[in-house]
């Protein structure tokens, strides 16, 4: 989050006092471990993110901008799963370790884009690789963004597909908040906490639409 250092750690103490449970967890995928989400079979949310998207995906069709840890730890349990990568070899770690994993109900479509010259990002191969006309129960943004405003084009592109039925998952939503003014989702619910692999406290939000548990 965008705080000072002593700002961070205070709100981490915090954190960890008011969510005990998290203790052991928080210590076992710490930055000090060395370890990758991808090496954890985890995505880089907070704890309480990871959560409730255990309970929540589990039989669902899922759609990510951005692979990863939610790729191989929900492939385990989701009916299936299409991804949009922008960058070839990261995806290509991805598919390995789903075919160690002898998981074959992964679908990642590599659509090179800029980042760092987004202009044009909302008409772009990436974006409109998500077809609303699929049925998707979740939609998972948690892919690249130096600007800060691509997932939230990401965010307006797929919601009107979504309006009947399923939930939009934000990561890193802290820096999304202005999602709030203009969204249309019937319900929202916002995790804030530790996470594995991060010094520091964040957030994941869960947009919901009619009827999806």
């Amino acid at each position: 989050m965008d705080l000072t250092n002593k700002e961070r750690v205070f709100k981490l103490i915090k954190n960890l006092a008011t969510n005990p449970d998290l203790l052991i967890p928080y210590a076992r995928m710490s930055i000090f471990s060395r370890k990758l989400p991808i090496d954890l079979n985890v995505p880089w949310w907070s704890f309480r993110a990871i959560e409730r998207a255990d309970k929540l995906i589990p039989g669902k069709i899922v759609f990510e901008f951005g692979s990863g840890g939610s790729t191989l730890r929900y492939a385990q349990w989701a009916k299936s799963i299409t991804c949009v990568e922008d960058d070839e070899n990261w995806g290509r770690i991805i598919e390995n370790r789903l075919f160690q994993k002898l998981l074959n109900n992964v679908d990642i479509i590599y659509q090179y884009f800029d980042f760092t010259h987004p202009e044009n990002f909302y008409k772009s191969d990436y974006l409109t690789t998500f077809d609303g006309s699929k049925g998707y129960d979740v939609v998972i943004i948690d892919g690249q963004d130096k600007s800060f405003h691509e997932r939230i084009t990401c965010f307006e592109y797929v919601e009107p597909a979504m309006l009947n039925h399923g939930c939009i998952i934000v990561d890193d939503f802290w820096r999304y908040t202005v999602l709030l003014k203009s969204h249309h989702a019937t319900k929202v619910d916002i995790y804030e906490s530790v996470g594995p692999c991060r010094f520091g406290v964040t957030s994941t939000a869960f947009f919901l639409y009619g009827k999806i548990s």
